[in-house]
Order: C-alpha cells, then structure tokens, then sequence
C-alpha cells in the first residue's frame, strides 16, 4: 500500500491544513509529469474521511465490519431515517398524482418536507464540523494510543458523510 502521507511529503496525522496540502500538490504536480498516484495521493488526503480511512490502514487497525453506530450518532441517523421514509412516501404520492389539483394538495406537505430537511442538513453539517475540530484536537505524537479514538472519528465521518449524500439525494427528490 503506497503510503500517501510520504508520497506528498505529510507526517501521518489525522487532521492536515487543507491550503498547506494543496501547495504541496500543486508544487509536486508541477515537478512531474502526470502521476496518477499523486492524484489520488492528493484525492486521499485532502478528503478528511478517507485520510482517516488511509491512516488507520497503514496503523494496522481493523476496519472490518461489525462495528455499532456510533452512540452519538443514533439518534440523528433515526430522525433521518424518518424523514427520508416521509419523503420518499411523499414522491410515491406525487408520481401518483394524476392532475395539477392532487399535486397542488400535496404542495404543502412539500414544503413542510424541505424544511425538516434543511433542518437535518444544518444539524449533519455541525456534527461533521464538530468531528472535523475534534480530529483538529487530536495528538499526532499519541497516535498510537489514539487508535480507537480515530476508528470511532472515522466511523462518524463514514456515516455523516452517508446521510449528508442522501440528504441530498432525497432533496432532488423533492425538486422533481
């Protein structure tokens, strides 16, 4: 496994300055010709999720599956459940929907439905934020014994960053 953090000349840590890394690449991009293991060096690593993901790979840590959700994360990820189901109830109903009256009457509940989910995006985006500053806090010297502090950080990345996607794929849904 190519170690990205060498590659683009970053110690292994769970938090990188988003701006410092870009120069790297771009001044390393610059020195070669195209390398598509820089690209992806640079893919890896400028995304906090799978930077995470690629440290905790060459740490040795176990990814597999079986891991519960996070308990922070439980009761948001039903809420959204929820929410998701609604609208999804919802676009069944207005494909139904046979003439410009039906889908009128379902107008309301429409907007209802966006504003439960701009909720939901407000509420996803802080909690991301919020595992986003505590990765930030997070002692490169003590990685080691931060593992599974850093598995729990990358489960809750992994699962905001799911419902963020669906957030918005259920959000077209309802513009369509």
């Amino acid at each position: 496994m190519t170690d990205y953090f060498a590659l683009l000349g970053e110690a292994r840590r769970p938090w990188l300055d988003p701006d410092k890394l870009k120069e790297k690449y771009f001044a390393l991009a610059r020195e070669r010709p195209a390398d598509a293991e820089l690209n992806e060096g640079y893919r890896v690593l400028s995304d906090p999720k799978l930077r995470l993901q690629h440290l905790l790979r060459l740490e040795d840590a176990d990814l597999g599956v079986g891991r519960d959700l996070p308990p922070r994360l439980v009761e948001l990820f039903w809420n959204a459940g929820a929410l998701f189901r609604e609208i999804d109830r919802w676009a069944h109903q207005n494909e139904a929907a046979s003439n410009s009256l039906s889908r009128a009457l379902l107008s309301g509940e429409r907007t209802k439905l966006e504003a439960r989910l701009t909720t939901l995006d407000e509420q996803l985006r802080a909690r991301y934020e919020s595992e986003l500053e505590q990765l930030q806090s997070i002692d490169p010297g003590a990685l080691p014994n931060e593992i599974n502090n850093l598995i729990l950080r990358y489960d809750c990345l992994a699962y905001l960053t799911r419902l963020r996607e669906q957030a918005k794929e259920k959000r077209l849904r309802l513009e369509t």
